[in-house]
């Protein structure tokens, strides 16, 4: 029995340390760079708020950052180039960052967006956040990783009318001016038709936008929800260390009201070949069809099979028979 704990022991001890990655000397530590990177932050939004030339005053708040923890912006670059390398080590460090600009707006006195309590909505219910992907998002300006995208398939809990809303918390941090970010949000119908959303990301700000309830495709069912990011950047420019963090991603979905056609009201066409059937529940959805809707939207051949009649044949009639006088 010793022997075997001494050897599991030995085993998750090798384990652990294969497991976990040394910080070169190079690299400033973990706790001092999240510090860093929060008043980095602060100092971009001072830069973006004070107005006029909004370059020059971001370059001059972000080096007091510098400064004030004693270290050079080629170690700062440096740093951010291994950790950019490492997201498992970045992602904790933006989520304590995140908790920490929410603690301080509240205690500020700054009321919590009314999205953001939608992030702990599952994906059932009249409003819901449909979100599967990642709460943290990585993009950088340059030619690998500069792309990506997050297809949700519809499920039985989509419906018809459905409406969207795509709301996340934006950072930048780029030795040059390259920070131009875009958010397409698409929706895609069963016949592969599309309505889309897009918006340009230039700064340090939260972002909404929506697929409006008058834009959706109301007679047609969803096939899938889509949001692409694209950090765009000037390719002939000399290679620099760009980031766009994307934090705190929330993707809404409202159930729109019942449409008129949908009441048990309406009235059908007085013809014997709808008013004698059931309406049709179309698979998945939950929703109901008049029987003119499913047939139209039938993508199979209409054949109609013709039963002769029967030939019925009379008894003949009886023949009078003249009588001779």
């Amino acid at each position: 029995m010793r022997r075997n704990r001494s050897w599991l022991l030995a085993l998750g001890i090798t384990m652990f340390t294969a497991c976990s990655v040394e910080l070169p000397s190079h690299v400033i530590s973990e706790g001092k760079m999240e510090k860093i990177l929060y008043d980095y932050h602060l100092a971009q939004g001072m830069a973006e708020a004070k107005g006029g030339d909004v370059e020059a005053n971001r370059y001059l708040y972000v080096q007091k950052v510098f400064e004030k923890y004693h270290i050079t912006e080629a170690q700062f670059d440096t740093s951010m180039v291994w950790y950019s390398g490492h997201t498992s080590h970045l992602d904790k460090m933006y989520d304590r960052i995140e908790a920490r600009l929410e603690r301080e707006s509240n205690a500020a006195g700054l009321n919590i967006p009314e999205e953001d309590k939608y992030a702990r909505f599952t994906a059932e219910g009249d409003t819901a956040n449909i979100w599967q992907g990642s709460n943290m998002i990585f993009m950088h300006g340059n030619r690998v990783q500069n792309l990506y995208t997050l297809v949700i398939p519809a499920d039985s809990t989509f419906r018809r009318g459905d409406y969207f809303m795509f709301r996340c918390t934006n950072r930048f941090i780029a030795q040059d001016n390259q920070r131009e970010g875009f958010i397409l949000l698409q929706v895609r119908y069963d016949n592969d038709s599309t309505v889309a959303s897009s918006v340009m990301v230039t700064g340090n700000y939260d972002v909404t936008m929506n697929i409006a309830k008058t834009r959706v495709k109301k007679n047609r069912d969803i096939k899938s929800v889509s949001c692409t990011f694209y950090y765009a950047f000037d390719e002939g420019l000399d290679e620099a260390f760009r980031m766009w963090a994307i934090s705190k991603p929330v993707l809404l979905r409202y159930h729109a009201e019942p449409a008129p056609e949908d009441s048990v009201n309406v009235e059908l066409p007085d013809t014997l070949a709808s008013d004698t059937l059931l309406p049709v529940r179309t698979q998945g959805t939950g929703e109901r069809r008049s029987p003119e809707e499913f047939r139209s939207n039938q993508q199979v051949d209409r054949k109609i099979n013709v039963v002769q009649k029967r030939r019925v044949v009379l008894p003949a009639k009886p023949q009078r028979v003249k009588r001779m006088r």
